[in-house]
Formats: C-alpha cells, structure tokens, sequence
C-alpha cells in the first residue's frame, strides 16, 4: 500500500471527511478573526500612527516595535537611553514599545504642558505590570483612586508633621556613624551602599510603620529580598513585549516563583498592619481614640498607618489591602530613592574633595563644635548641600523617566499628541541638555545657585516630577537626606580611587551605580567637631 491509497481511503471516510472541514472551518475562523482583531487595531490607533509617521525615532518592528534597539543588559539600556537622547534631543522622538507608542519629551516647555494637564495624569499600561505588589498605592493607581487616596495621605507629608520625625532621622544618623567604624582607616575601598540602604530602610519602617528593629531581622530580610526579585523581573518583562499581555505573565510567573514572591513581600507589611490594627483598637476601648486624646499626645508622632487607621474610624473604609498598597509604595520608593541619592552624593563628595570641603565648611558654620544634634532650623540653612544633592539627582535621576499616557489630544510646542500616546518625559535626557547645563556629563553644585536657577526654566530640574501629580515625598526625602548628610560628614571624611569616567549607569527598575559606591573614610579631625559615641544600641 502506498500513501495514494491511504489519502484516497481518507477522503473515501465520511468520519475523516467531516473532522478535515471542521478543522479547515476553525482555521478560516480563526484567521477571520486574526485579520478583523489586526484592522482594527490598525483603524482604532490611525490619527497615532499618522502621528508617529511624523517623528523621527529609532527603527521598529511588527509586533516588537522598537526593543531590538534595547536589547542586552541593564548596563545596555541605560547607555542606549543616553545615546538615543543624545542623538534626537531636544526635540521629541519616538519609539514603540510593542505595538503602543512611547514619545520622548526633554525640552522644560513641553514637559511643563504634559506635568500640567489634566488629561495627561494617568501613569499609562506600564505602571500595571507594577500592581502586583503595589496594587493600587499611590504610585500606580488609577486617576480617580489616586485623587481620593493623595488627598487622604497629604497631611502625613506636610512641613509641620514631617519635623516631628527629626528625632527619628537624628537616631538612624547616629547608627550610621556607628556601623560605619569598621570602616576606618581602611586601605581598600568599600560599598557604602549596604551601610545606607540599611538605615534608610530603618527610617522609612519606623516612619511609615513604627517599626524599629534591627534589618537583620528575618522578616524584614525576607521582605526586601523578595521586593529586589519583583523589581529584576518587572523591568524585564518592560524590555519583552511577549511578557506585556498578564496571562502569559502569570504563567512566566508560575515557573519564576512569581506567586511565592508575592508571599513574602506582604507577609512583613501584613503582619504590622495586622498589630497596629489591634493596638489602635485596644487604645480606643480605653478612650485613648484620636478623639480622648491630652494635648502632649496628640503633638505626638504619627506615622503613615496611624494616619491612615484614624482616617478610616472616620469613615474613608480604606481596606487591608488598600493599606498594604499605600505602605508599600512609601516603603519602596522612600527607601530606594534616599539610599541610592545618598550614596551618589557621598561618591561626588569623594571624588570632589575641594567640594566636600565647602560642605563641611557651610555645616561647621551653622553648627559649630558642639555636641547637639540636627534641627529643622539647621537644615534650611544647608544650602550648599541642598545644591550638592540636587546636582546628585540631575547628574544621576534615580527615576530616570516620568510616564504619561494620555486620555485627550495634549499640544505642546510643535506637535499635537494624540489620546492614547505614552509619553515619557525622560530626565536623563533634559538634565543633560548642553543648552541647559554646559558641560552636563560634569559634577557642578553651582549650576544650582540662586540665581543661575532663576534664569532656568522651573522644569529644567525634574528629580522629584512636578505638576499635578508630583513626587509626595520631595520634603521628607530631602529632610532625611540632609541630616544623614550632615552627621556623616561632620565625623568622616570621605575619599575614593574612582573617578568620574569609571561610573558606569544601569537600570534595575532605578538607576543605579553598576560598580556600587566604593569610598574610603577618616576620622574628621581638621576642626573641633562633633563626634557621635557609639554604644551596643546604636552601634
């Protein structure tokens, strides 16, 4: 028998006959289907293609858009993101993420009108792959949750309560200091990163949490390793627009451990939330309610869930998960922003001693020799170092773009963007504009003086977003950078081998330093100084 025989006996089968054109039926169905999903995609994104036909911007492909140009590792990404601004800025450019497009935005004038609309405050498709951990919080959430939740959580974050948290940030200074000391006078550098990472981690819990233990402790270990594994597979997942649909990422996740992750990043938050939900009940069954308080407990320190709980025994019915949501996004984006900031600006400092020294020379005047600890008072008149810090985060932005996606036509200098376009306001490109900043590769505090600021448009300076829907947190996180600063430099000096041209970027959902912040530190003994005293509690 030969294969004729087979095919003919086949067609001769009315059982065989009538699977091959059910099969043959699906097929054409699905290609119908196919054909009618893709038209009209194509028809309902028309005036965006129009649009992007007028852009200049890299190559793109069906399906993949323009991500082959941005394949390779997070090092890769950050020097193509450069090399892109570098190579269409000022101007917008495009690229396509997949099949949606992303238009870059560096000149202050049209950031201005995008920060600015009220058709531009929804943080775009992007901040959904985020939701997982922090589910709708502050920095992922829909546009009208956000505007119920931003207003209930602002107080938390005004200037006045903000101070009450001095004691704290004095507290987590000195600890520093004291885990620093094994450090002295060593001969080989060191990353100072784990060293600030971990009291800023302890500011940002007792602040947010009022939880104070040490970070070595399991849970909270457990926690922030299980924070630094979701955020290695979220920006991986934005460079692969297979990952983007959520039922093919759900099952990527099955197999990377995804929901185990997600075990451990809410078993630390739940479990205080849990304990401050009963100590908040036991105070009110003994008319300690924010209602009974005296007036000395009131002027008390509130933290963020304290804040929270009294707001919803007045009726706003934050759910548990809703205070998970809030406390994380606090959490992740205080603790990462602070340390990764910090440690920048200590290696600036290092690498530019005569810098360091005007730092150390504007703290002595303001504080002298003496033994006290850091004011509010004190830190307003860090100017110099506010200007350090500043220069830090234009040099190097922690959140390198800002994202947008628009729900109405927004028209900015020489285009109109059409409804449904990503915007990505990129800080590292508008911190480098030549135009901006002369030589802007170049560690320089002076570019923030005064009245060289006063020349600049105010959106030439981006770090903590501006408009609308602005960085929270800016004040907090300035205040707490400012007194870690200040203590740190008023008992080390800080130095290091490395130099400007040896940092190299990459991007781990923030930008960070690829080799770490190795630096070497001494005792400050030029001057009469203050000098923290460690014992086994703080140090």
């Amino acid at each position: 028998m030969n294969v004729t025989f087979y095919t003919s006996l086949a067609y001769s089968n009315p059982l065989c006959v009538f699977w091959q054109t059910k099969v043959e039926l699906v097929g054409y169905v699905i290609i119908i289907f196919l054909s009618i999903t893709w038209c009209r995609i194509k028809w309902n994104r028309r005036l965006i293609d129009r649009f992007a036909a007028k852009i200049p911007g890299p190559p793109s492909y069906p399906l993949i858009g323009s991500l082959l140009e941005f394949r390779g590792t997070s090092q890769d990404l950050v020097a193509k993101m450069i090399k892109l601004n570098e190579q269409y800025g000022p101007e917008p450019c495009k690229i396509w993420l997949g099949s949606s497009l992303a238009l870059y935005v560096m000149k202050p004038e049209d950031i201005q009108i995008i920060l600015n609309n009220s058709n531009a405050l929804d943080k775009g498709k992007f901040f959904k792959f985020f939701s997982g951990a922090f589910g709708e919080g502050l920095s992922t959430a829909a546009v009208p949750k956000w505007k119920l939740h931003r207003r209930i959580i602002s107080p938390f974050f005004n200037n006045s309560h903000i101070s009450t948290f001095l004691s704290v940030f004095n507290e987590k200074s000195v600890a520093l200091i004291c885990n620093l000391q094994k450090e002295l006078n060593n001969t080989e550098s060191f990353d100072i990163y784990g060293y600030v990472f971990t009291i800023s981690v302890d500011g940002v819990c007792e602040t947010s949490l009022e939880y104070n233990h040490d970070v070595q402790d399991n849970e909270k270990t457990e926690f922030l390793d299980s924070m630094t594994k979701f955020t290695e597979l979220v920006t991986m997942r934005i460079t692969m627009p297979w990952l983007y649909p959520d039922f093919i990422f759900n099952i990527y996740g099955k197999f990377t451990g995804l929901n185990q992750i997600y075990e451990k990043l809410f078993k630390f938050p739940n479990k205080i939330i849990k304990e401050k939900k009963f100590q908040y009940a036991q105070r009110k069954k003994t008319n300690f309610s924010s209602l009974n308080l005296t007036r000395n407990e009131k002027e008390q320190r509130k933290v963020l869930l304290d804040v929270l709980l009294e707001l919803n025994d007045k009726g706003t019915n934050l759910s548990n998960k809703d205070l998970r949501d809030e406390v994380l996004s606090v959490i992740f984006g205080g603790m990462e922003i602070i340390s990764i900031t910090i440690c920048f600006c200590i290696l600036m400092l290092a690498i530019h001693e005569d810098v360091q020294d005007k730092v150390y020379d504007e703290i002595y005047q303001i504080m002298g020799d003496g033994d006290r600890i850091v004011t509010i008072e004190d830190t307003i008149k860090f100017v110099y170092m506010e200007q350090c810090i500043k220069e830090t985060l234009r040099l190097y932005p922690v959140a390198p773009m800002i994202l947008r996606e628009l729900r109405d036509d927004v028209k900015i200098s020489n285009y109109i963007i059409p409804k449904g376009t990503t915007v990505n306001i990129s800080l590292i490109g508008t911190h480098h504009l030549q135009e901006l900043y002369p030589n802007p590769w170049e560690y320089n505090p002076d570019n923030f003086d005064p009245e060289k600021v006063a020349k600049l448009h105010k959106n030439s300076f981006i770090a903590f977003g501006d408009g609308l829907r602005n960085c929270i947190g800016e004040k907090y996180a300035m205040l707490l950078m400012k007194v870690l600063l200040s203590t740190f430099l008023r008992n080390y000096s800080v130095h290091t081998k490395c130099k400007m041209s040896d940092i190299k970027l990459k991007i781990e959902l923030m930008m960070k330093s690829v080799h770490g912040y190795q630096v070497m530190i001494r005792p400050r003994d030029s001057k009469p100084t203050f000098k923290v005293k460690c014992n086994e509690k703080n140090g």
